[in-house]
C-alpha cells in the first residue's frame, strides 16, 4: 500500500495497542473494556470523555488517556524487542488521521473545509480500493489448485471434458457463487458511489474483475453471482452484466475471442437458511467477506450447517477473507474444532503449535496438502482502519484470506456438529476466542522499522 511504502513500513501495524500488567487484569475483569475509547489507553481507567482531566493525541484526535503522563508513555519508543507493541507511536498517529481523514471524506454530512484538495483525492482513492477489493478478490477463484476441479469440471459428470466447464452434452453451463452474509455498505458498496462521482458501479466492477475468469474457462457462458444477508438491500435486485471475453494468452499465443459471457447479480435478503435456499440455485462456492465466525455478536452455525448438509456427497469450495491474520487463524480454528474442514493450512497449524507468527506473509501456499490455504490477499485495499476495540490496532478489510475445501459430513455427523454448535454459547465463544487470541499473541513479529518512533510526529 502507498501509505505505508511513504513511511518506510515492510507490512501494516495490526496489533500495537500495549496491554501492559494492570491492563491485562482489567480486561479479565471486564472483556468489553474500549481501550483508547471509553478507558485509557495505557493504564484502562474508565474515562468520562467530559472530564477536562481526558486527554486525547491532538494530532490524530483518536486515542484517549486519562493523564498526560499516560499519553507521554504510550508514546515512549520500544527499542530493541521485536515482540512489544509499539503503542502510539508516530507512524501509528500519522496512520490514524488517515482514518480520520476518511472517515470526514465518506460523511456526507461532512463539509470537508479542514482537508485540502490533495488530501481529499488521496482519501477518495483509497476508499474506492477497498470497495473494489470486493469483486477482485474473486480472482483468487482461479489461483488455488483445489479450486480447479470446479472450474473445469462440472460436478455432475464423471470425467472432465478438455474444453471446460461443460454439461454431459458438451453446452455451456453457469458457475453459480453464493456470497453469504453480504451486506449492502460492503460488498455492493453502500451510498458511497452516490455522493462521490469517482466511485463505479459495483456492477461493472464485478464484470470486470470476473473478465479473467471467463475468459481462461471457455466453456463458462453465465456467472451467477448471489449475494445473500439479512443486511441485504430490502428489495431484492437482479441485475445484468455483459463480459467482454478478450484476448487471452494460452502457451504464449493470444488468441481473439469475440463471444461473451453473462454476469448475473442477484441480491437476497434473508439469513442463509434451508428456507432461503428453496428460491437459490446450488452453488460451486462458497464465499464469506469478513464474516467473524468467532465474534461472539454472531451466530454461524445453522449458515455453516446448511453449506455441508446440501452437499452430503461432495466437498464444496470456500473462500473467507479477513481483516487481521489473527482473525484468520481463529476463523480456522473454529471451523476445524467444529468440523467443517478436515484440516488446518499446514502454515497455521505450525502457527497454532507454536505460536509463533513467522512466515513468509507476501506469499499464500496453495499448494498445501490439506487442499487447504491461508495468507495475505494481493487483492485487498489501500484503506487503513482503525480496531473499535483498541485503540492503537489497525485493519484493512479483506487483507487475509484462506480458503480450501469443506469436509464431506454424514446425516450423522452432521448432527454431532450440530450439538457442538448448540453447546458453545456466546459467552463460552468468546472465552474459547480469547484463550486462542492469548497463545497466538504469545510472540508478536517486529513489523515497523527501529527508527519508526522518529518519522512524521
Amino acid at each position: 500500500m502507498d501509505a505505508l511504502a511513504d513511511l518506510n513500513l515492510f507490512e501494516l501495524p495490526e496489533q500495537q495497542t500495549k496491554i501492559s500488567s494492570k491492563v491485562s487484569k482489567a480486561l479479565k475483569e471486564n472483556p468489553d473494556i474500549r481501550l483508547g475509547f471509553d478507558h485509557c489507553c495505557t493504564c484502562a481507567t474508565p474515562l468520562t470523555l467530559s472530564d477536562k482531566s481526558d486527554k486525547t493525541c491532538k494530532a490524530c484526535k483518536r486515542v484517549w488517556y486519562c493523564s498526560k503522563e499516560c499519553r507521554r508513555q504510550d508514546g515512549e519508543a520500544v527499542l530493541n524487542d521485536e515482540d512489544q507493541a509499539s503503542g502510539h507511536s508516530a507512524v501509528m498517529c500519522h496512520l490514524l488521521r488517515l482514518c480520520e481523514i476518511d472517515e470526514l471524506v465518506e460523511d456526507p454530512k461532512s463539509t470537508h473545509q479542514s482537508i485540502s484538495k490533495e488530501d481529499k483525492k488521496a482519501s477518495i482513492d483509497r476508499i474506492n480500493s477497498e470497495f473494489e477489493s470486493y469483486p477482485a478478490t474473486l480472482n483468487v477463484l482461479m489461483d488455488a489448485p483445489c479450486f480447479q476441479p470446479v472450474l473445469t469440471c462440472p460436478k455432475e459428470q464423471k470425467q472432465c471434458p478438455s474444453n471446460g466447464l461443460e454439461d454431459k452434452e458438451g453446452k455451456l453451463r453457469t458457475l453459480t457463487i453464493h456470497i453469504i452474509g453480504a451486506t449492502e455498505e460492503a460488498e455492493l458498496w453502500g451510498d458511497f458511489k452516490l455522493s462521490h462521482e469517482s466511485c463505479r458501479n459495483a456492477g461493472d466492477a464485478y464484470s470486470e474483475a470476473l473478465a479473467e475468469l471467463a475468459s481462461t474457462y471457455s466453456s463458462i457462458h453465465t456467472i451467477n453471482l448471489i449475494f445473500v444477508g439479512p443486511s441485504c438491500p430490502e428489495k431484492n435486485r437482479h441485475d445484468v452484466k455483459i463480459i467482454q471475453k478478450g484476448n487471452l494468452n494460452v502457451d504464449g499465443k493470444k488468441r481473439k475471442r469475440e463471444d461473451t459471457c453473462e454476469l448475473i447479480l442477484q441480491t437476497h435478503q434473508s439469513d442463509y437458511d434451508t428456507a432461503s435456499l428453496k428460491e437459490l440455485p446450488k452453488p460451486d462456492f462458497y464465499v464469506f467477506f469478513n464474516p467473524g465466525f468467532t465474534c461472539p455478536d454472531y451466530n454461524w452455525s445453522i449458515a455453516l450447517d446448511v453449506c455441508i448438509q446440501q452437499n452430503l456427497s461432495r466437498r464444496v469450495p470456500f473462500l473467507v477473507t479477513t481483516n487481521t491474520e489473527m482473525e484468520a487463524i481463529s476463523d480456522l480454528q473454529y471451523l476445524h474444532q467444529r468440523g467443517y474442514i478436515d484440516d488446518l493450512p499446514a502454515t497455521v497449524a505450525d502457527i497454532v503449535q507454536d505460536g509463533i507468527l513467522e512466515h513468509d506473509k507476501d506469499i499464500v501456499d496453495y499448494n498445501d496438502k490439506h487442499d487447504m490455504f491461508f495468507g495475505e490477499n494481493p487483492n485487498s485495499g489501500a484503506r487503513v482502519r482503525q480496531s473499535g476495540n483498541m485503540a492503537n490496532d489497525l485493519f484493512v478489510k479483506n487483507r487475509w484470506i484462506y480458503g480450501g475445501l469443506f469436509s464431506v459430513i454424514t446425516s450423522e455427523a452432521g448432527s454431532n456438529v450440530k450439538k457442538i454448535n448448540a453447546s458453545s454459547s456466546p459467552k463460552k465463544m468468546k472465552k474459547q476466542n480469547n484463550v486462542q487470541d492469548s497463545k497466538v499473541k504469545t510472540k508478536k513479529k517486529k513489523i515497523i522499522k527501529k527508527n519508526k518512533n522518529s518519522a512524521l510526529m
